[in-house]
């Protein structure tokens, strides 16, 4: 019996995963046997519009080629550059400047152009995901180092983190911790929809009593391209789900995003604890709000989580240029340890941290109130993963010290939901960017 329940569990995982897939349009009828047809060329609008930007001084061309029409750049390569006009401007995901219509600045005009005639590009890098997301794409220098080779089709970036973590409070957790933690990671051009990305992490702890030294027990491999509108991500890569408040990890499988206002995203697969999940989620971006819901189910995993599913609900809106605050409500079917099934987080976010330019900070403050059945693997530095459930604050700042060097300083005083014990966490690193 006990191995025919098995049997069921996955005959019923795999169900939910055929039914993500064939419930979405990730393919059309008979796109499989069909070949995928190639991306137009670049119009000859964008070349234009292109060349006002760097007559402007928003991007930099590429050493070599002063005009954009001897260029002859690719789709992606414009995608680079428009990106970088983007940073220049300080024109945000949605188009806009300051909160205002992104055409009423010199380039503007231009910029908004080449957003929409690349937008499948620029979506498929991530950019259209989150605000904060364009200020991980560093779009400075790759276009320019991109155009040196028109061949390559490999890009290598490392990045090195110094932490020091000290917890206090209840006994339980009374211990602090330092790592060097080195990561090298890998993108492979399959073709102009396509790419392969590939992160190795090496980890050495110097005061933990119970984390061992890690050697590639942390890695991804996936790939991400477009299939007709849609975008897809397969593969071992890294999944955050509820923004972080309710699994943020490695995650074993496929997540689809399709459709605009509203978005919808699918995921299913197995988490790093080796337990199966499924999840649906969908998203509506107006600026200067951004709001939605999503449906998570997970099964029991080997970090003797037992099966649940949980709920979110979210509301974020951009009170300023670099000011957003949010609330997110999280239920769950189950409680474990605490009699709590629904909860919350709040939170404050002011600045906008760019690694490759000096000066930037962000602050960011939150208040948690979740139940142990709300979360699998919590994004904070602080003590949810070890609680039975918590409340309390989380303040975060960082600052951009030296381009591509960036300081960061966590501080979290929780409570657990089951015991009332205290756990105070103080956070700090360093992490240098390189590539």
């Amino acid at each position: 019996m006990e191995n025919g329940g098995d049997a069921m569990g996955e005959f019923r995982w795999r169900g939910i995963l055929l039914g993500l897939l064939l419930g979405c349009p990730l393919v059309g009828e008979g796109a499989v046997k069909q070949p995928v047809r190639p991306l137009p060329e670049p119009s000859v609008g964008a070349c234009e519009n292109l060349q006002k930007l760097a007559d402007l001084g928003l991007v930099r061309l590429p050493a070599g080629y002063p005009e954009t029409e001897t260029a002859r750049f690719t789709r992606e390569e414009i995608t680079d550059l428009t990106l970088q006009a983007m940073e220049h401007l300080g024109m945000d995901a949605q188009g806009r400047i300051g909160g205002q219509p992104g055409d009423t600045v010199p380039g503007g005009k231009e910029t908004l152009a080449l957003r929409q005639e690349f937008y499948r590009e620029l979506r498929n890098r991530g950019m259209l995901e989150d605000w904060n997301l364009l200020t991980d794409l560093k779009p400075s220098s790759e276009a320019s180092d991109e155009k040196k080779d028109e061949d390559r089709k490999y890009k290598f970036s490392a990045e090195l983190r110094y932490n020091y973590v000290d917890h206090s409070g209840s006994p339980r957790w009374d211990w602090r911790d330092s790592a060097l933690r080195a990561r090298l990671f890998l993108e492979a051009k399959i073709n102009d929809q396509w790419h392969a990305y590939g992160m190795g992490e090496i980890t050495h702890h110097f005061l933990s009593h119970h984390k061992k030294d890690s050697w590639l027990e942390n890695r991804r491999i996936y790939v991400r391209g477009m299939t007709g509108e849609n975008r897809v991500t397969a593969g071992m890569f890294g999944l955050e789900l509820g923004e972080g408040n309710i699994y943020s990890s490695t995650a074993k499988g496929v997540t689809l995003n399709w459709g605009d206002r509203p978005e919808f995203e699918a995921s299913a697969g197995r988490t790093k604890a080796n337990g199966n999940f499924a999840s649906f989620g969908t998203a509506v971006k107006r600026d200067p709000v951004f709001y939605g819901a999503a449906v998570h189910v997970f099964d029991e995993d080997d970090w003797d989580h037992r099966k649940r599913t949980i709920w979110d609900v979210y509301y974020n809106t951009n009170l300023q240029t670099d000011l957003q605050a949010g609330v997110m409500a999280l239920g769950a079917d189950k409680s474990f340890g605490d009699g709590k099934h629904t909860g919350f987080v709040a939170k404050l976010v002011k600045g906008r941290i760019k690694s490759w330019i000096r000066g930037s900070r962000e602050w960011d403050i939150r208040y948690y109130y979740q139940p142990s059945g709300t979360y699998m693997a919590h994004t904070m530095s602080g003590l949810a993963d070890y609680m039975t459930g918590f409340r309390g604050l989380g303040l975060q700042y960082q600052y951009t010290v030296l381009p591509n060097v960036v300081l960061n300083g966590e501080y979290y005083d929780l409570k657990e939901l089951a015991t009332g014990e205290r756990g105070r966490t103080l956070w700090l690193d360093a992490t240098w960017f390189m590539g």
